[in-house]
């Protein structure tokens, strides 16, 4: 059987949909119904991010609070290593109730901790090749260091649901795929703290947005029981 070219375009839509586990193979008003639901009901946030003083955010945590969307799959921890007595990545996105793990991939013991308000934990002191978990519940920033070596620092950012990015270099971010509302956007400075504008969200439009935030800067901090560190190489 021939297809015209409104039929092959739904086709190639229901194979797309299919491949993503979003929809199964079929022809007519079911491809033709998730095609609507997956692309034309939904719309996008874009946006800016400056830091205090007119410099472009770049690396900021913009999010989305409150999108009802449909649960993620499940997916592997998010990794954070050790090595050469840093954390690599230095950021990290999660959303909330996901798992972290800390693998230590250097010669040397660590010890992972964070005195955060948005998660609080020591996993204790262990060697190299050898890793350790932590489940993140709460939303917010979790600052994290080792016990040991003050050099040491990483951060986590929770979010709430997944639609998030982190700004280019530029300052600028693109939410793409929401489904229509008002929500409240979220940007995470240099602080911690959250600053906070509404966006809403219309079929097949963009919604623009501008947040400022505090720029990052380097703050010396104690071990987890609040002493200076000490002179452990």
């Amino acid at each position: 059987m021939m297809l015209n070219r409104k039929s092959r375009m739904m086709a190639v839509a229901a194979g797309v949909l299919a491949a993503a586990g979003l929809v199964g193979v079929g022809t007519g008003v079911g491809v033709q119904l998730a095609w609507s639901k997956s692309v034309a009901r939904t719309g996008a946030v874009t946006g800016t991010v400056t830091f205090k003083g007119g410099a472009r955010g770049a690396g900021v945590v913009v999010s989305l609070v409150g999108v009802k969307a449909p649960p993620p799959g499940p997916e592997p921890a998010a990794q954070i290593k050790q090595v050469n007595k840093a954390f690599a990545p230095g950021l990290t996105v999660v959303p909330r109730g996901s798992v972290v793990e800390f693998p230590n991939q250097d010669k040397v013991f660590h010890n992972v901790f964070s005195v955060s308000r948005a998660a609080r934990f020591d996993l204790g002191l262990y060697k190299s090749g050898t890793s350790k978990t932590v489940q993140l519940k709460r939303v917010g920033v979790v600052d994290v260091y080792c016990n040991i070596h003050p050099e040491m620092v990483a951060k986590v950012v929770v979010v709430d649901g997944p639609f998030w990015a982190v700004t280019g270099k530029d300052g600028s971010f693109k939410l793409t795929g929401v489904p229509p509302g008002t929500y409240p956007l979220v940007a995470y400075g240099g602080d911690g703290k959250e600053v906070r504008t509404e966006v809403t969200v219309t079929v097949g439009g963009t919604t623009t947005a501008k947040l400022e935030v505090v720029k990052p800067a380097a703050q010396p901090h104690l071990r987890k029981d609040g002493t200076p560190y000490g002179r452990y190489k």
